[in-house]
């Protein structure tokens, strides 16, 4: 029951959390009494949060890489009859994993939320004791990582946007710990909750994030005081999940009018200032593992540190592209000229490989070219390259997108223009009767192995995935609350 469920686990991971958050700082022995009655103790409880974030945002991640929604995109090769093949048809009653993969996936987050708001009730307590600076970001990150969290359990346990039932109860908005008060709310009243949290987050790190008068890069060091604000949820990664989320909900205007500020941001009103986020293009290519940004970690708005992943022993290395044929489906997603596109040059490795099927038997048709996912292979434990380790939770790309889909024509066609060069493909403008098919491709095409796909089919409704054999229907785009808590949605 979710009254039950959310409290206990809640509260328990709360506090073993906190004690592995404090373990790992070399001066801390601050007991949970007195955690966030200071900067550094509500420093400490935000770095936790987005400790616990890593499991739900990072390459293996309940709503990350290797996700139930990056299967449900259909973009890798799965083994007939298993349940990977079976996510990817959105066939979930079949799957022997959907009660364990998708509690995790309901309860990670939940967990995180409980965590934050541990955080954000008891800072109004102390406030006299925390300095305005760091009570303001502190704060403002903590509302926008609860944001975040309840936005994507409504991109994934809700509905199809344009299709909601405005009676229905979906999710519970959860904001206060309090056992006997989770209640399930509406579609347009979750929203409202998104976007209450969001503007106090805006209007907090409006005051004080370092982003805003330096370029976020001078921020990549331990010794800055706010360091690594590519690896939080930043002032800009408000603005940008403020343009997702109005773009979710059908506001265009609005998505493009956000996506234009973090667009154009820079460091400083100065004629010279630096834009703060940019594309990667070819010339950023030096043709060396050691070097090469594989993640675009340019294009980084907000995201999650994932030191600690390792990509050589993880479930990614075998990730193979979709279809009986690896070739035909990298046309079909790519082009024919797909050898020259950056993102098939840095998200896709090609080698030679076999496919089993579930006997152990070798499978003579997919004895083929096999192409993997290579996004986040710098990712490596003790590595020495120059990878951030940053999984993004948004990147630049998909606010050019909000603004090719939804701005006036000419402008997205500068910005299409712009892109196509970033990313080494042909520039065909965009009309009015197209825009909208031709953007939604090229975020599949840009979004791989970082879990939004499914997302982006969901909101435009789509009903035969690229590559897909079967269609997905409206309910299909629903998964299925976990079992232990669907008697709570009235």
């Amino acid at each position: 029951m979710m009254k039950k469920v959310i409290y206990t686990v809640g509260l328990s991971m709360m506090l073993c959390a906190c004690t592995d958050w404090l373990t790992v700082q070399p001066e801390a022995s601050m007991t949970t009494e007195t955690l966030f009655q200071t900067d550094n103790g509500v420093k400490y409880g935000l770095n936790g949060a987005y400790m616990l974030a890593q499991y739900v945002y990072g390459p293996s991640g309940s709503l990350g890489g290797t996700s139930i929604v990056e299967n449900m995109a259909n973009t890798y090769l799965y083994t007939i009859n298993s349940d990977g093949e079976k996510w990817a048809n959105h066939i979930y009653e079949d799957t022997d994993s959907q009660k364990d993969v998708n509690a995790s996936t309901f309860l990670q987050s939940y967990n995180i939320i409980a965590n934050l708001n541990s955080l954000l009730n008891e800072m109004v307590a102390h406030q006299g004791k925390i300095t305005p600076e760091c009570y303001a970001i502190v704060r403002g990150e903590a509302f926008a990582l609860r944001a975040c969290c309840h936005f994507d359990l409504l991109r994934v346990y809700g509905p199809v946007p344009s299709k909601v039932d405005a009676g229905k109860r979906y999710l519970p908005y959860v904001r206060v710990n309090d056992p006997e008060n989770y209640e399930y709310h509406t579609f347009d009243q979750f929203i409202e909750y998104v976007q209450a949290d969001l503007d106090s987050a805006e209007f907090l790190l409006g005051k004080y994030d370092p982003v805003l008068t330096t370029n976020i890069s001078y921020t990549e060091s331990t010794s800055y005081e706010w360091s690594y604000r590519k690896s939080r949820i930043n002032y800009y990664g408000v603005l940008g999940l403020q343009a997702r989320v109005a773009l979710w909900n059908g506001e265009e205007e609005k998505a493009v009018r956000y996506a234009r500020l973090v667009k154009d941001a820079k460091d400083s009103e100065e004629s010279w200032a630096q834009l703060q986020f940019k594309l990667t293009t070819p010339d950023d290519d030096v043709n060396s593992f050691y070097t090469t940004d594989l993640s675009h970690y340019s294009e980084h708005i907000c995201g999650v540190k994932c030191d600690q992943f390792d990509f050589s022993t993880s479930l990614w290395a075998p990730r193979r592209l979709a279809a009986t044929n690896d070739v035909s489906y990298r046309e079909l997603l790519y082009g024919e000229n797909y050898a020259d596109d950056l993102r098939y040059q840095h998200f896709w490795k090609t080698g030679s490989g076999t496919w089993y099927a579930p006997d152990g038997s070798i499978l003579e048709q997919y004895k083929v070219i096999s192409i993997t996912i290579n996004k986040f292979s710098q990712f490596l434990a003790n590595s020495t390259n120059n990878c951030k380790d940053n999984f993004p939770i948004m990147r630049l790309p998909e606010i050019y997108f909000i603004m090719m889909e939804c701005g006036p024509l000419d402008e997205a066609n500068v910005l299409y223009e712009e892109y196509c060069s970033a990313r080494n493909i042909e520039y065909v403008p965009l009309t009015d009767a197209d825009r909208q098919e031709r953007v939604m491709l090229e975020s599949i095409r840009e979004y791989v192995a970082e879990g939004q796909n499914f997302f982006t089919y969901k909101r435009n409704n789509v009903r035969r995935m690229f590559g897909a054999t079967s269609d997905c229907s409206e309910d299909q785009y629903i998964v299925p609350i976990p079992e232990a808590e669907s008697l709570n949605v009235k």
